[in-house]
């Protein structure tokens, strides 16, 4: 089984990002999802992931002190996302301080389902072993 924590405080994004999972890994899996990064936090520390979505920009726990803890307590690979749209905040620079914070991928929500289509396609041709539980 490979588990999937998505993590995003937008539930229209949730079901985008949860269409784009369900259709491009083509293994038998399980998505936990989140719209409240607190509560993702602490289900993440008692419970094994095997990929970790999340956005960046959340209210409580954002997007860099979960890659954070992720990076400090285990070695899953992790998709950033954002969407910001403010000048002094652009969506290019959030994801690159994702990336240098820990984050292994990051995408835009401007081009949201072909960017993650895309990189689920090339993440799941890298790792053809499929779990099994």
């Amino acid at each position: 089984m490979f588990k999937v924590l998505l993590v995003d405080d937008s539930s229209i994004d949730i079901t985008i990002i949860e269409d784009v999972l369900e259709t491009y890994i083509p293994f038998q899996k399980r998505i936990t999802s989140f719209t409240d990064s607190a509560k993702a936090k602490s289900y993440y520390l008692s419970n094994d992931f095997d990929l970790i979505v999340t956005d960046i920009e959340m209210p409580e726990v954002d997007g860099f002190e979960l890659i954070d803890c992720i990076k400090s307590n285990g070695r899953q690979p992790v998709i950033a996302i954002s969407g910001s749209h403010a000048e002094d905040n652009a969506t290019d620079t959030i994801l690159y301080a994702a990336n240098k914070c820990g984050a292994d991928y990051v995408v835009s929500k401007a081009t949201l389902y072909d960017d993650l289509a895309s990189l689920l396609t090339n993440i799941c041709h890298q790792n053809c072993v499929v779990k099994v539980n």
